[in-house]
């Protein structure tokens, strides 16, 4: 079994919030709805790499890969996110996680999910189901525009062993400890491509990935970013002080860091600008021009302009080639 490791929209969603309350001073009137929700998106991830963790250990064969939170453009306008995708050749594997603990119902008309207490509806949402369903046709046609013909499986997979009073019959919906043998029963089916055709399409997914890009999350909020500082800063919050042209140090955590170029401007970029000049490097780094320049020239920016006012731009399908 190989695996295609790529951080996806999830993983960078997570990444550039956690940034953001780095920056949110404890006295920001949106601060405990922005905690709230990152306590929410870091819980929907453990249930992702739950779901990895399980399609890891569940004996697939060497033929079959496995890649994790895939975003594709069906049609301009129009993408499909998915938690997880298996391929073998015999048939495609869709697993969506779902993080719902409780007591939950599944309802038809209209197709929701209800989550119940006390024999009283406290919640009604999308029923998960349904957006499988859609999942698995946009897939389908993604894959027949590029000449591919498969099977296509999965199922809604429950991380948090909820109650679920029903489950109408058809329903793609399991939990967590079904998974490993639903894998193994969809394995029994005979192939329909080769092993390279499934390392190609693996790599057709691969190149052709387009997550849902929500940044810079500044503008989002409705936050000024004059007001902020935007120097290195340390995991716990802190700003870090420069004890060399390479060096830096949090004294709160006692820590030495050495070059913090790479991380500061992600935050940059996911929260205040998909741009940047050297003058705005030069500030926020208290460096020279030169090194400025130096350590721009050798990330995966574009550069554009010329001279005085030359400035650089990321492209955010590419963050995946940021290393720190």
């Amino acid at each position: 079994m190989g695996e295609i490791t790529i951080k996806g929209a999830t993983y960078w969603n997570v990444f550039a919030h956690d940034r953001l309350l780095c920056l949110l001073p404890v006295w920001e009137p949106k601060r405990n709805e922005l905690e709230t929700q990152q306590k929410n998106r870091k819980a929907g991830q453990a249930g992702e790499e739950r779901v990895m963790e399980v399609i890891r250990s569940s004996g697939l064969p060497n033929d079959c890969l496995v890649l994790s939170d895939i975003s594709l453009e069906i049609i301009p306008g129009v993408t499909i996110q998915m938690d997880a995708l298996v391929l073998t050749p015999a048939i495609i594997l869709i697993f969506e996680t779902k993080q719902v603990a409780g007591r939950l119902r599944f309802v038809r008309n209209p197709a929701q999910l209800e989550k119940v207490e006390d024999g009283k509806i406290i919640l009604s949402m999308d029923c998960p189901a349904a957006q499988f369903e859609d999942q698995r046709a946009s897939l389908e046609t993604w894959l027949r525009m590029r000449g591919f013909f498969i099977p296509i499986g999965g199922s809604v997979v429950f991380t948090t062993n909820p109650i679920i009073e029903t489950i109408p019959q058809g329903l793609p919906v399991i939990k967590l400890r079904e998974l490993r043998g639903f894998i193994a029963k969809s394995l029994q089916f005979t192939p329909v491509i080769s092993v390279h055709e499934v390392e190609v399409l693996a790599n057709t997914i691969r190149s052709s990935l387009s997550p849902y890009i929500p940044f810079p999350l500044f503008g989002k909020y409705g936050f000024e970013s004059e007001k902020f500082d935007w120097g290195p800063r340390c995991d716990c919050g802190n700003l870090l002080d420069k004890t060399s042209e390479m060096t830096w140090s949090c004294r709160p955590c006692e820590l030495v860091i050495k070059d913090p170029y790479v991380k500061t401007l992600l935050t940059w970029f996911l929260l205040r600008s998909k741009t940047i000049t050297v003058k705005q490097f030069c500030l926020i780094f208290q460096c020279s021009r030169r090194t400025g320049v130096r350590v721009l020239n050798r990330l995966p920016l574009m550069r554009k302009g010329n001279a005085r006012s030359t400035y650089y731009e990321i492209d955010y399908r590419q963050l995946n080639l940021f290393e720190w």
